[in-house]
């Protein structure tokens, strides 16, 4: 049986349910209380805001928000002084959601392709129009190295395309705004329509490639993980010199990508329903030895 209290403001009454019993650490509840308002929020929320929401002193609101920015479970948004979930808080999000066996296949996948084929491998997820880093192995040689939970730069990246090739263009517009793109090297695209409109060669082969455009003189391919109904969930890729020792182009580098993308696809059940695969991922994978 559910007991609800009613509370007034002004003309309109909101009725809600009563917080569930407290047991444990206050100050632990009190943080969890804190991020899931924040998640809930979908956005950046204020520090009084969410002191108002769970009736306690602004002080000490702003105590727990310190201690959860620390340890990058939630982050101030500089310009706002606002707050949003952080890096940790999504990681944990993005491993459970999907199980266990997805990152155990993908980093499997991410260790065959730097120690078989010199190629730094990552994987990343899209999270409240941010892009980081789950995943990073890297290669013998020239290794570029990423902090596991990272932010990722969506429009220099081969992942980053792959992941806003998973949206329409309308949320696309959304996540990139519509000001000039930071431009990180001479090669980046910095129109953000340009850019909208090379997602749609992205989406129809299944897969992106980045020349020069996030790191002078390294070449990038990315491909979509999709789950079970077809929906991309992750994007793999990976990175290495223009020049690799084993004569590795960017084209001999695209099956690999995609075969080990359908691989760890798999394990999430994708083409299991009979669904279009999202971004031609299940064809291409096959045709490039997915069924290894």
């Amino acid at each position: 049986m559910y007991r609800y209290s009613e509370q007034r403001t002004g003309t309109r009454r909101t009725i809600s349910p009563p917080r569930p019993a407290r047991s444990g650490s206050q100050s632990l509840e009190r943080g969890l209380d804190i991020l899931e308002m924040i998640e809930a929020e979908n956005g950046d929320i204020g520090v009084r805001e969410l002191a108002r929401r769970l009736e306690l002193s602004p002080t000490i609101v702003q105590r727990l928000v310190s201690s959860l920015a620390v340890r990058g479970y939630i982050e101030k948004n500089t310009e706002t002084s606002r707050y949003r979930l952080g890096h940790r808080s999504m990681i944990l999000g993005a491993s459970g959601e999907r199980g266990v066996d997805y990152l155990v296949t993908a980093r499997r996948e991410l260790d065959r392709l730097a120690h078989e084929h010199s190629l730094n491998g990552f994987v990343s997820v899209l999270r409240s129009g941010r892009a980081i880093y789950l995943l990073a192995v890297q290669a013998d040689g020239l290794a570029i190295r990423v902090s596991i939970g990272s932010e990722m730069a969506l429009h220099s990246t081969a992942a980053g395309k792959v992941l806003l090739a998973s949206l329409d263009d309308g949320e696309v517009r959304k996540v990139l705004g519509h000001r000039k793109l930071l431009a990180i090297t001479p090669h980046t695209v910095t129109d953000p329509a340009v850019l909208i409109a090379s997602l749609a060669k992205v989406r129809r082969q299944g897969y992106a490639t980045v020349v020069e455009e996030n790191i002078p003189g390294v070449l990038s391919v990315g491909a979509p993980i999709t789950d079970r109904a077809g929906a991309v969930v992750a994007a793999l890729s990976v990175a290495f010199p223009k020049y690799l020792e084993s004569g590795l182009t960017l084209q001999g580098s695209i099956p690999l990508v995609t075969a080990a993308a359908l691989r760890i696809s798999r394990t999430l059940g994708a083409g299991e329903l009979g669904t279009p695969p999202a971004m031609r991922l299940t064809a291409l994978g096959e045709r490039n030895g997915g069924k290894r």
